[in-house]
């Protein structure tokens, strides 16, 4: 196969590459500006619901978006897909707009979010909260098994101090009463000699 074969050949391949990259920038550049021309007018209806001295901050957002468009139409006309791009610009913002009808829209989808990551947060605080009572109450528990161990304690020590008292005291006055008796037994013993004698004396 001769060389100008091969670049007859080559030819109508290069130009169906080039034909499908500018079919796919085409349709790229149209799926971004079909997708902030949705987003440009969401920011819009937001806009009207805010007082007048806030809406200027709103409408720079907006001129940016505009701004990014005018760039993406020069890119497309110098890459000759002007009319791909505009075809999927539409499609994209139908699809954007259809999907915001369905849904909600990025600034309540993050509020949405963000009241669900308070959610969280606040449940893992109750969650350690309960954790912490949980302890408070254990260790109240362990205080007060402390506090009925060492009571006990001290209310058998009290009763065997009482028991020795008893035994004591018992003790003390078995001994008095061997003493009372041994000093009646004395005093009898003495009264009898004291009789005698005086009996003796008397026959005398």
């Amino acid at each position: 196969m001769s060389e100008q074969t091969q670049n007859v050949q080559q030819q109508p391949q290069e130009q169906e590459y080039l034909q499908q990259a500018q079919e796919f920038f085409g349709q790229s550049m149209g799926r971004i500006k079909g997708r902030m021309q949705s987003d440009s007018a969401q920011l819009e209806s937001i806009m009207q619901q805010l007082p007048e001295e806030s809406q200027a901050q709103i409408q720079e957002m907006t001129d940016s978006y505009a701004q990014f468009e005018g760039v993406i139409d020069q890119a497309a006309q110098d890459a000759g897909v002007q009319e791909v791009t505009d075809q999927a610009a539409e499609e994209a913002r139908e699809s954007a707009d259809e999907a915001l009808g369905q849904g909600q829209g990025p600034v309540e989808e993050a509020a949405s979010q963000t009241q669900e990551m308070a959610g969280q947060v606040a449940g893992q605080a109750q969650d350690a909260a309960g954790q912490a009572t949980d302890q408070a109450g254990q260790v109240a528990g362990q205080a007060q098994d402390v506090a009925g161990g060492a009571l006990g304690q001290a209310q058998d020590t009290a009763g065997q101090v009482t028991d020795q008292v008893g035994q004591v005291a018992g003790q003390a006055t078995d001994q008095a009463g061997q003493v009372a008796g041994q000093a009646q037994d004395a005093a009898g013993q003495a009264t009898d000699q004291a009789t005698d004698l005086a009996s003796e004396m008397a026959e005398n």
